[in-house]
């Protein structure tokens, strides 16, 4: 969305809606974003390396889906938003660069033909909905049934040349070190695909691959991450706290961040009070401390501030689950942005109409960010008093979730979070899970099987995530 400073510009008006492409490998399309590749993330998203962990058991399982052995989907983590970028460039240029190596290399380049968010083509630029169907990428609703888009994921699973990619999370969940919930899409589609192939009489097994992606931010960005916390500062009316005589240290930033934090939530608190009727909650303890009085407020704050939106739109919560509801709101939001009907077949009071709706959803939709982000909002995530020392990961990522959901209060979205701290980037790789001998709990109670599977996922991805951590260099 078009931008005027650091707030965004509202919606006023309906919009054309945009159409991708159907999804299709264009072999010039892949072999320009191959080349493209390693430069953009460079230089426009900042990374200055990457690292892969047991790149040998990457490869075997890798062979094992190319020799027709499996059929694989690797289940990433989707803790920043970069990761599909990302993971294209590992999968097509450094796994077949690191079987060669091995003297072991593989019969073609993997490839991954990744899932994404039908949204994305709607806040997404015109060269992101050029580029998503030409490399393979193919779009997902979360709460709407699309058979043509489910059908298509199913055919690319059950026979496609390259892995299929997916995030387990469903969306950006904003932290790296932990793990937030997990869908249940990755394991049914599994659960489909080994049942598509034992209908049809194959023998290839299905696996789940996870796979946890972690940043290391370069230390030699310090004063970049100082900066970015005067500005939050500067944005939120607290007064400065370094001179020249006093230099700004990391090990100050905690407390600077905690300040920010707590006003913040004081002007969010006080915003949704003085135009909606909002009540903040008593503590539920008296001696509730700050870190957990603040994730009290914040949990209090969210549901109603998701009620507004669901006012606005007509929408009837029911008893959906906060992520389900902010989903519902998105998926509403944009419908009334970009219209499947096209404004310009309609009468002109139709239109009048159909934009006063773009703007009160565009609205809507501001309430609905600010949840997206502090739904996953974690107030114990950056300790100072860890026994490890401050970690400067933690740290970059949490001054990052503060500058996003300062734009977001100002009326931005996931396009406007700060991206401009080098680093660089580390994969582990998990366990694969076997998805084709658990067909006979499946079919039992397919039900409770997906659940239990979609646990074993999840510990397989905190597993990854203490791997990272036992070796991080």
């Amino acid at each position: 969305m078009a931008q005027s400073g650091l707030a965004a510009r509202p919606v006023v008006k309906a919009r054309t809606r945009y159409r991708l492409a159907p999804s299709e490998i264009n072999r010039p399309v892949v072999w320009f974003t191959r080349l493209a590749g390693p430069p953009y993330l460079r230089l426009a998203l900042a990374f200055r390396g990457v690292e892969v962990r047991d790149g040998a058991r990457l490869v075997q399982t890798l062979r094992d889906f190319q020799e027709h052995r499996t059929r694989l989907i690797v289940a990433f983590r989707h803790p920043y938003g970069d990761e599909p970028q990302l993971l294209m460039h590992v999968f097509e240029n450094l796994l077949p660069r690191m079987a060669r190596q091995m003297k072991q290399p593989l019969k073609h380049r993997p490839g991954l033909r990744l899932v994404h968010d039908y949204a994305v083509a709607l806040w997404g630029d015109a060269v992101i909905r050029f580029i998503l169907p030409r490399v393979g990428a193919m779009p997902v609703y979360h709460i709407k049934f699309d058979a043509e888009s489910l059908n298509r994921i199913r055919a690319v699973l059950r026979d496609g040349p390259s892995p299929l990619g997916l995030a387990p999370e469903g969306q950006i969940s904003y932290h790296s070190e932990t793990l937030p919930r997990i869908e249940q899409g990755t394991v049914r589609m599994g659960f489909w695909c080994a049942r598509d192939l034992q209908k049809a009489n194959r023998s290839e097994k299905v696996r789940i691959l996870p796979l946890s992606v972690h940043y290391q931010y370069d230390r030699r960005d310090e004063k970049k991450v100082r900066a970015a916390v005067a500005r939050l500062e500067a944005l939120c009316g607290l007064p400065a706290v370094t001179s020249r005589k006093t230099p700004a240290t990391l090990e100050d930033l905690p407390q600077r961040l905690t300040a920010v934090e707590d006003r913040l939530l004081a002007v969010t608190e006080a915003f949704y009070t003085s135009a909606y009727g909002y009540r903040p909650p008593e503590p539920t303890a008296p001696q509730t401390d700050g870190g957990a009085r603040r994730h009290e407020r914040w949990m209090a704050l969210q549901p109603f501030a998701l009620s507004i939106a669901e006012c606005l739109l007509g929408i009837d919560p029911g008893a959906e689950d906060i992520i389900q509801r902010m989903y519902r709101v998105r998926l509403i939001g944009w419908d009334r942005v970009y219209p499947e009907e096209p404004v310009e077949k309609r009468t002109p009071l139709e239109v009048a109409l159909a934009h006063r709706e773009a703007g009160e959803a565009w609205y809507a939709m501001r309430h609905m960010e600010v949840v997206d982000l502090m739904s996953y909002h974690d107030p114990d995530y950056l300790d100072a008093a860890n026994p490890a020392g401050l970690s400067f990961d933690r740290l970059v990522e949490t001054v990052v979730n503060l500058q996003d959901l300062t734009y977001r209060l100002m009326g931005g979205n996931i396009t406007n979070r700060p991206n401009v701290i080098r680093k660089k980037a580390v994969i582990v790789p998990g366990d694969c899970i076997e998805l084709t001998e658990r067909l006979p709990e499946y079919r039992a109670d397919s039900r409770q099987t997906v659940q239990t599977v979609t646990d074993e996922l999840a510990q397989a991805l905190r597993n990854c995530i203490g791997v990272y951590h036992n070796g991080q260099t």
